[in-house]
């Protein structure tokens, strides 16, 4: 896209020399930076304020200005606080509440006993998994970890069946959202943190060109989101299907996130220069290794080594193929329990994968990871509701 057709809708003049813009043309708005001195402008997504560590340096003459990321976020959080009205921040963010509320609890299905035994890894990403044999009812199973209060509604919600417990639903059409079930609306009515209130930084995020996790630089959700959220058809099974495709990578690892959150919450996290060496001094056994592509950091590879002790200790050392200057491996370590719950949701009731699970964990791990920083970059937008919205948020 062109840079000639950004449409300034927002600026903040940061010094003599340095104005910073909200620039919009079709899509996710741009961030522009604009050296006055020159008179040159670079149009550059919002996801650039997610690394961490950086300056932006801006030529003036002879001379390089430097200026930290604290200056640029705060001069961003009120041009985003700016440029809200005129792109309908607030009432396109709602609708994205809602939508990515329905996409987070679309379910994956089998037909066949068969289908139950070796279920397939792109089935894998789910909080729901339904049996809907070609007769008889829908046995819809949870695939999450249950947390707390949480525990004692699923309990209540699920039924005695074959293969397994589960809400049991007469036979029909597979609807495109499991968001609608009466436990998926309990659940969010207990433990609100979890189910619903990350959502509006999520979508306030997607919308303005933050991280999807789409491949290189491109943001084909967020700008998927821009296309559909202001049509009145919105949350139609077209364009929920429409965006389940467009952010297939974002939507796995939220669904990671969700589906293992009380796990995340105590998981430990080290960052250490080498993991290998801090395994063998902990006395930890290998079990596996295998090797992740991290889309957050550019399709960067990661080895990754599982290891388990006498103490029931699960931990997992990652490794970067490519090492930067000053970069560290990590150590991530938690309780064989919370291992175990977390095969078992990852299990779907079928074949139990570790190496799945390993990976969903270090998906949930980026998620948080990515979270905060948004928040960070969010903080002190405004977040009222547009009550005009019609239907569940």
């Amino acid at each position: 896209m062109a840079q000639g057709e950004f449409a300034t809708i927002a600026e903040e003049e940061i010094d003599d020399d340095l104005t910073l813009l909200i620039a919009k043309a079709e899509g996710i708005p741009r961030l522009g930076i604009f050296n006055t001195y020159s008179d040159k402008k670079k149009y550059v997504p919002l996801s650039w304020l997610e690394s961490g560590g950086k300056s932006l340096k801006v030529k003036v003459g002879k001379q390089t200005k430097e200026y930290g990321m604290d200056v640029i976020g705060e001069g961003v959080r009120s041009l985003i606080d700016k440029a809200s009205d005129s792109i309908a921040l607030n009432q396109l963010a709602w609708r994205g509440v809602q939508l990515i509320g329905d996409l987070i609890h679309i379910p994956k299905a089998a037909r066949s006993d068969a289908d139950l035994s070796i279920i397939a890894e792109n089935k894998r990403d789910t909080l729901w998994f339904v049996y809907t044999p070609k007769k008889g009812k829908w046995r819809v199973r949870p695939c999450f970890i249950a947390d707390g209060e949480e525990k004692n509604i699923v309990e209540a919600a699920l039924e005695d069946s074959k293969p397994w417990p589960a809400i049991i639903i007469e036979n029909g059409e597979l609807p495109t959202t499991m968001r609608n079930l009466p436990l998926a609306k309990e659940l969010s009515h207990v433990n609100p943190r979890r189910w619903s209130e990350f959502l509006l930084p999520v979508s306030k995020a997607l919308l303005l060109g933050f991280s999807d996790w789409s491949s290189g630089s491109e943001h084909i959700l967020g700008d998927a989101l821009w296309a559909h959220l202001p049509t009145q058809s919105y949350r139609s099974d077209y364009t929920l299907e429409t965006l389940a495709a467009a952010g297939k990578g974002f939507l796995s690892k939220i669904t990671a996130y969700l589906r293992l959150w009380p796990v995340l919450e105590k998981v430990k996290i080290e960052m250490i220069p080498d993991a290998a060496k801090l395994g063998e001094s902990r006395g930890l056994k290998k079990r596996e290794r295998f090797e992740i592509v991290s889309a957050s950091q550019g399709d960067k590879r990661f080895k990754v080594t599982r290891y388990i002790d006498e103490a029931d200790v699960v931990a997992f050392g990652i490794v970067p193929d490519t090492r930067l200057p000053g970069e560290n491996d990590r150590m991530v370590t938690f309780s064989i329990d919370d291992w175990n719950a977390s095969i078992e949701a990852c299990s779907l009731g079928g074949e139990k994968d570790p190496q799945f699970t390993c990976v969903s964990v270090l998906s949930g791990i980026e998620v948080m990871d990515w979270y905060a920083r948004i928040q960070t970059c969010l903080s002190g937008c405004s977040a009222e509701r547009d009550d005009s919205e019609d239907g569940d948020s």
